[in-house]
C-alpha cells in the first residue's frame, strides 16, 4: 500500500520515491477505509477535462491537506483540513504549493484508493483475493459446524487495522459472504500493532509450550506433517 500511494503521489505532485518513510506515515494518518467506495470516488472526482466539479472544489469532506516536514523545525507531516480558499489563491497564482514556506499534498480519492487495496487488490492488477475472501476459504476448509464460533470471534492485528472504519467495512464485507444466521462480530485488541508479540510472549513462556513447540532442526527433518502432529497432541496446553 505504501508503495502505491508513493507512486500515485509522484505522478500527481512530487517524487516520493526517496521518502517512502514520509508517505507511509502520510497513509497512517491520513488514508481510511471508505465505507462506500463508489460514493467517495464520485465525491472526488474531478469531472471532464476542463472541468472542475463543485463537490471536488470544496474537497467533499474528504480531501485533507498533507504539510511535508521541513527537516528543519519538523520532522514529521501534519495532516489539516482541507482550504478551498488557500487552494484557489495557489492556482490564481499558477503554483501548487501553499503561498508560504510549506510544502502541501492536497490528499483526496488517495485516502480510500489506497486502503482499498486490502478489500480488491485486483484494483491494480494483483491476482489475489481480498482479506474477506481470505477469510471465507480459510473458515471453507474447516466443518460448518465450526464457523458460527470462529465467525463471532474474528480479531484483527498490525498497523492497517488502526486505519479508520477497516473494522465495520470488514465485518460488512464478512456479513455478505456467510448466511443470514450466521452471527459476525470483528475486534481489535487495543494495541493491534504489540499484540500479536505479546501473544507470542506469554505463549513462549508458558510451562508446557513444548508439546506444540517446534524446532527448526525438527522442521526440516520432518517437514510440516511434524507441526500438525505436535499440535494435536498438545492441544491441552491452556
Amino acid at each position: 500500500m505504501t508503495n502505491y500511494l508513493t507512486r500515485l503521489l509522484s505522478v500527481r505532485h512530487f517524487d516520493m520515491r526517496n521518502d517512502t518513510h514520509i508517505v507511509n506515515e502520510m497513509k497512517e494518518t491520513a488514508c481510511y477505509v471508505s465505507m462506500d467506495f463508489k460514493d467517495d470516488l464520485e465525491k472526488t472526482w474531478k469531472g471532464t477535462r476542463g472541468e472542475r466539479r463543485e463537490s471536488y472544489l470544496n474537497g467533499a469532506g474528504i480531501a485533507k491537506d498533507y504539510v511535508l516536514p521541513d527537516s528543519h523545525t519538523r520532522f514529521k507531516g501534519i495532516v489539516r483540513d482541507y482550504d478551498p480558499a488557500a487552494a484557489s489563491r495557489a492556482r490564481k497564482s499558477g503554483g501548487g504549493a501553499a503561498p508560504s514556506n510549506e510544502d502541501v499534498i492536497t490528499l483526496r480519492n488517495e485516502r480510500f484508493a489506497v486502503p482499498e487495496l486490502l478489500f480488491n487488490p485486483s484494483d491494480i492488477g494483483i491476482r489475489q483475493p481480498g482479506l474477506a475472501d481470505l477469510i471465507m476459504q480459510s473458515i471453507s476448509c474447516l466443518p460448518v459446524g465450526l464457523w458460527p464460533g470462529l465467525l463471532a470471534n474474528i480479531v484483527v492485528v498490525g498497523g492497517n487495522a488502526l486505519l479508520d472504519s477497516f473494522v465495520q467495512r470488514l465485518q460488512a464485507e464478512i456479513l455478505q459472504r456467510v448466511p443470514d444466521d450466521c452471527i459476525v462480530r470483528v475486534a481489535r485488541p487495543a494495541d493491534p500493532v504489540t499484540s500479536t508479540w505479546l501473544g507470542a510472549a506469554a505463549f513462549a513462556a508458558h510451562e508446557h509450550v513444548e508439546r506444540v513447540a517446534v524446532t527448526k532442526h525438527e522442521y526440516e527433518e520432518y517437514g510440516a506433517g511434524w507441526v500438525a502432529r505436535k499440535f494435536a497432541a498438545g492441544l491441552g496446553v491452556d
